[in-house]
């Protein structure tokens, strides 16, 4: 395996923040806690991340 130099870990690390600054943006919201809580409840049963619940709440949307 090969060792890796403190400037390819930083060449690494720079790369892959810049592709998520790119390509990807947050989404936060405030809840309630009780509201997070069941919120998060609910994503553990139907086995979703955040991300697919976002996914799948703007797919509801464009259906309305």
């Amino acid at each position: 395996m090969e060792k890796r130099t403190k400037e390819g870990l930083k060449s690494k690390y720079n790369y892959i923040s810049q592709y998520q600054k790119e390509n990807y943006s947050m989404f936060s919201a405030q809840l309630k806690k009780e509201e997070y809580k069941e919120l998060k409840e609910l994503l553990k049963r139907k086995g979703m991340t955040n991300a697919d619940f976002v996914r799948y709440a703007m797919e509801k949307l464009r259906a309305m």
